[in-house]
């Protein structure tokens, strides 16, 4: 479960924000990892797709340059709005569970509609692991009408189960989230976890205004009403090719006015709207998160989190998800499980060039990555935590830097993690023999050279899905 979070929030849910802000169609993949603000392609006309990581120099990007330009006059940063703001941060670090009423509402325009059942509210209880205190132990979610629930999703990490009351069905979806993820996402107490995910993303957009509203009391609690303002800078990409499409610079603020409740420091009303110079923004509308009822780190019961099928009910099977573009299935890659991996001759950071061949009679993790790739950077940890796990005990840990955008990159980021694992550099030819469209992508290999586990993105519980494959390797 933690994985998919961390995919979701791609370290700072603002940034995943910002790719979808701008791409109405665009929507995070298990395949692909959530899309970052360096993964979204802009057009002229605002409008956005998915970034093809096969022509890295055809796309327009999104390039952080908070600072540069003239400020906007009504920026400011107020120490006491910064402070309480800042306050939440470090409560939200040491929530250990959440229960808690929430709904999302949208000013949609004019003649659309939003999905049917959005906006409903349910009530969301979630448990955090205490061994990392980030990862989720499992989570409850009852859709509610007249405070009574009508839909009941529990998960843990092996499971997932959907009761729907009115409907009188079960349906057990094992490991599989996607037919609820919709759900999850809409009543996710999201603030929470993008504080205990960390700081944000290199690329995320930069907070440019802290201000102070008039204080409020929401759902019967006293709170402190903070404005803050973030903003990026759209250019083109200055690797682009002669030829290809310019784009006006545009800056892209987002707004959140956040009620922080005095008791214990957490959102009760998130208000988000965002705005592009020079011309109308495509992407989300206005939206407003409320936070009913809750109750930070009180006992919550583990049972809470699975369910068995009720007396009566019928068992319904998953619905069968598309398999188009926008389907949650990762893209097929051109080896697989049992055939022979691909050579490959790379320069290492540490200097020397690595050859598969010098592996041999060893296991070998290969980590594609980039530092532009927020799922990249999320899983990294999980990586170097491998490498200490298995060293000298025949195993090889090596990143692959892969469609890096700047020289040194790969380097700098190394060092300031302090990440001791193996990096190779110029990965871009040995990705294209891989069939790899879409970063990350972790590859092991056997001791006798052939393709033990292959995967594109960061789905599913990757710390474990890895040590499972690297000790089954180890065994042969």
């Amino acid at each position: 479960m933690k994985s998919f979070l961390q995919s979701f929030t791609c370290g700072a849910f603002v940034a995943c924000m910002c790719a979808n802000a701008l791409a109405q169609d665009v929507k995070p993949t298990a395949a692909q990892g959530a899309p970052t603000a360096m993964q979204v392609e802009i057009t002229q006309d605002g409008k956005a797709g998915q970034l093809n990581a096969k022509e890295p120099k055809k796309v327009m990007a999104f390039r952080n340059t908070s600072g540069a330009g003239k400020a906007n006059p009504a920026d400011t940063i107020d120490p006491k709005a910064k402070a309480i703001y800042d306050a939440s941060i470090a409560a939200a670090k040491k929530v250990a569970s959440f229960d808690g009423v929430t709904q999302m509402k949208m000013e949609i325009p004019k003649g659309e509609e939003l999905p049917p059942g959005f906006g409903e509210p349910a009530r969301f209880v979630m448990m955090f692991d205490a061994k990392d205190g980030n990862g989720v132990k499992g989570f409850r979610l009852e859709v509610l009408k007249d405070a009574k629930p009508t839909r009941i999703i529990t998960n843990t990490e092996d499971n997932t189960a959907v009761t729907d009351l009115s409907a009188k069905t079960f349906m057990d979806l094992g490991k599989n989230m996607n037919p609820v993820m919709e759900d999850v996402i809409q009543h996710f107490p999201r603030w929470i976890m993008e504080q205990k995910m960390g700081g944000e993303e290199e690329d995320a957009p930069k907070a440019v205004s802290f201000t102070l509203e008039p204080e409020e009391t929401v759902d019967g609690t006293p709170c402190d009403v903070v404005r803050v303002v973030r903003e990026m800078t759209l250019q083109s990409d200055d690797d682009a090719e002669d030829g290809a499409d310019k784009m006006t610079p545009s800056t892209v603020r987002f707004t959140e006015t956040i009620a922080f409740a005095r008791s214990d420091n957490m959102p009760r009303r998130i208000v988000e709207t965002n705005s592009l110079s020079g011309g109308p923004m495509a992407g989300p509308p206005p939206s407003t998160t409320t936070y009913s009822n809750v109750k930070i780190n009180s006992t919550i019961d583990p049972a809470l989190f699975t369910q068995k099928m009720p007396e009566g009910f019928a068992k319904v099977d998953a619905p069968k998800e598309e398999e188009d573009e926008g389907a949650q299935g990762a893209p097929a890659l051109a080896f697989k499980v049992g055939d022979k991996a691909p050579a490959f001759k790379l320069t290492s950071l540490a200097g020397p060039e690595v050859t598969l061949d010098s592996l041999k009679g060893k296991v070998v993790l290969l980590d594609f990555w980039a530092t532009w790739c927020g799922p990249c950077k999320q899983i990294m940890p999980v990586i170097q935590k491998l490498s200490e796990e298995f060293k000298d005990k025949g195993v090889a840990v090596f990143g692959v830097n892969t469609w890096e955008k700047k020289d040194g990159a790969a380097k700098t980021y190394m060092e300031s993690k302090k990440y001791t694992y193996g990096c190779l550099l110029a990965g871009e030819d040995l990705a294209k023999t891989y069939g790899i469209t879409g970063i990350p992508t972790l590859i092991i290999i056997n001791k006798d050279g052939t393709i033990a586990k292959a995967e594109v993105g960061a789905g599913g519980n990757v710390e474990a899905d890895l040590r499972t494959a690297i000790t089954a390797a180890l065994a042969k």
